[in-house]
C-alpha cells in the first residue's frame, strides 16, 4: 500500500514539474514572440534585415519607425546606433570620393549625398528620448547640421549646368539651343533664379524649338472610305495627343491642320497623304517646318467574332446527405454524410481582332534626307471567356466557379474594333513622336 502512495506521489511531481517546464517555455514563447510578431517587433526585424544587405539608410528609417512604437525597445535601440553610423559614414565616403573627382557635374552627386544626410538627421531629431534600460542613460546619437555644406554644393551644382549652358548656347543648331535651355533649366532645379537662367532658358528654348508637320497618312488598303476618314483621324489623334502633353511641346512646334489644309489646296494636293520625299520635302519648305511627317496605312485587317468551347468533368467532395450513427454512450444520433459529387462544365471562348499596319517617315526639309523610317502595327483584341454548368455546384474548382459567374458578352461590331485599334495606333505613334521630340 505504501508503494503504491509513493508512486502516486513520484507521478503527481513529475506530472507538476512537466507542467511547470511547459509553462515556462509558453511564457519564453510569449515573451519573445509579444515583440516578434507585433508593429516594432516586426519593423527591427525589417531594418536588421535591410542592415545586413547593406542599405544602411533604410535601416535607419525601419529602427525610428519601431522606436517611434515602442522607444524602450532594446533591440532596436542597438541596432539604430550601429546603422546610423554606417549610414552616414558611406555617405561621407562617397562626399570624400566625388569631391576628388574630374567628373563635369559631380555636384549633382554630391548635393543627393547631403540631402540623404539631412533625411537621416530628420528621422533621428523626430525620435522620442531613447533611454537605455540597464544603464537608465540617454542615448545619443552623433548628427550635425548640413544645411550650409548642402547651400554650397547646390551653388556648385547650378554653375556647373550654367556654364555648360553657355558653352552649348553659343554652338549653332537647334539640338545645341535645345540641349543648352536644358541645363539653364537644371541650374534653376537647384537654386530657383539662379542668375539670369530663367532668361537664357527661355532663349535658347524658342531657338530649339523644332517645327513639325504631320501629313495624313495615305490609305493603301483598297478600303478607302469603308471605315471612314481613318488616316485622317489616326493624325489628328496623334497631333491632339503631342499637343495636349506640355513636356512634348516643350521644344516642339506642329503645324495646325487649318494651314497645313491651306498650303495643299493652294498646291493643289489631296489631303490624302503625299506620294514621294521630293513632294514632301517642297511643301515642308512651304510650310516653314524643319521635319515632316508622312506615313501610309497598307493593311487592315478584322477577324469576325469567333466562339469556341470545351467540356470538362470535375468532381468533389460534399454532404450528400445524413447517415446514423450510435455514440460512446450508445444514444442515436446523425451526422453528415459526405461523398463524391460531380459537375459538367462547358467553358466558352469568345474572340475576334482588328489590326492596323503601315509605316511612317521623317525627313528633314534642309537636307532631304530621311531621318527616321519605321513600320507599324498596332491593333485591339476582344477576348471573353465564361462557362456554364450540370451537376453540383459543390465539384467545381474555384476557377470554374469564377467563369461560371460571368455572363456571356459579345464582342463590338466590325467598325468600332478598328476604331479602336487606330485609336491604339494613334497613342503608339504620338508616344514615339514624342520620345523622338525630346
Amino acid at each position: 500500500m505504501n508503494e503504491k502512495l509513493k508512486n502516486q506521489g513520484e507521478k503527481t511531481m513529475k506530472s507538476r514539474m512537466t507542467f511547470i517546464v511547459i509553462f515556462v517555455i509558453v511564457a519564453m514563447l510569449l515573451a519573445t514572440g509579444c515583440a516578434m510578431f507585433s508593429n516594432y517587433g516586426k519593423l527591427e526585424k525589417s531594418a536588421r534585415q535591410y542592415y545586413q544587405r547593406g542599405n544602411y539608410d533604410q535601416a535607419v528609417f525601419e529602427c525610428t519607425a519601431s522606436l517611434r512604437i515602442k522607444p524602450d525597445y532594446a533591440k532596436a535601440q542597438a541596432l539604430i546606433q550601429d546603422a546610423f553610423k554606417s549610414a552616414v559614414n558611406t555617405h561621407a565616403s562617397k562626399i570624400s570620393e566625388l569631391k576628388k573627382s574630374s567628373a563635369k557635374f559631380k555636384w549633382d552627386d554630391i548635393v543627393y549625398e547631403y540631402q540623404a544626410l539631412i533625411k537621416l538627421n530628420q528621422a533621428i531629431t523626430d525620435l522620442p528620448p531613447l533611454v537605455d534600460k540597464k544603464t537608465k542613460s540617454i542615448i545619443k546619437l552623433d548628427f550635425r547640421d548640413y544645411s550650409s555644406v548642402l547651400d554650397e554644393a547646390k551653388n556648385n551644382a547650378s554653375e556647373a549646368h550654367y556654364q555648360e549652358g553657355l558653352f552649348l548656347s553659343k554652338k549653332k543648331g537647334l539640338d545645341f539651343q535645345k540641349q543648352a535651355a536644358k541645363e539653364f533649366k537644371i541650374s534653376e532645379n537647384f537654386i530657383p533664379g539662379y542668375k539670369d537662367s530663367s532668361t537664357l532658358y527661355e532663349n535658347c528654348r524658342q531657338a530649339g524649338i523644332k517645327r513639325i508637320a504631320i501629313i495624313p497618312f495615305e490609305d493603301k488598303t483598297g478600303k478607302k472610305g469603308e471605315y471612314g476618314a481613318l488616316s485622317e483621324t489616326i493624325v489628328d489623334d496623334i497631333v491632339s495627343d503631342i499637343m495636349n502633353d506640355p513636356t512634348a511641346m516643350e521644344f516642339l512646334e506642329i503645324v495646325s491642320r487649318d494651314q497645313l489644309e491651306q498650303v495643299m489646296q493652294e498646291q493643289r494636293l489631296g489631303f490624302t497623304g503625299i506620294i514621294d520625299d521630293k513632294t514632301a520635302v517642297d511643301l515642308g519648305k512651304l510650310l516653314g517646318v524643319h521635319e515632316i511627317v508622312t506615313g501610309k496605312i497598307t493593311q487592315i485587317v478584322y477577324t469576325p467574332e469567333r466562339t469556341t468551347e470545351k467540356s470538362i468533368k470535375e468532381k468533389g467532395r460534399a454532404v450528400i446527405g445524413k447517415e446514423k450513427y450510435y455514440d460512446k454512450d450508445g444514444k442515436l444520433k446523425e451526422k453528415d454524410k459526405w461523398g463524391d459529387v460531380y459537375a459538367n462544365v462547358k467553358i466558352y471562348t469568345r474572340s475576334s481582332n482588328a489590326s492596323i499596319s503601315g509605316s511612317y517617315t521623317i525627313i528633314d526639309i534642309k537636307t532631304a534626307k530621311l531621318k527616321k523610317k519605321e513600320s507599324f502595327r498596332k491593333g485591339y483584341d476582344f477576348n471573353h471567356e465564361w462557362a456554364t454548368f450540370s451537376g453540383n455546384q459543390e465539384a467545381l474548382s474555384s476557377e470554374s466557379e469564377i467563369l461560371a459567374s460571368k455572363t456571356e458578352q459579345f464582342a463590338p461590331v466590325e467598325d468600332e474594333m478598328v476604331s479602336q485599334a487606330a485609336k491604339n495606333l494613334s497613342n503608339s505613334l504620338a508616344r514615339t513622336l514624342k520620345e523622338y521630340a525630346r
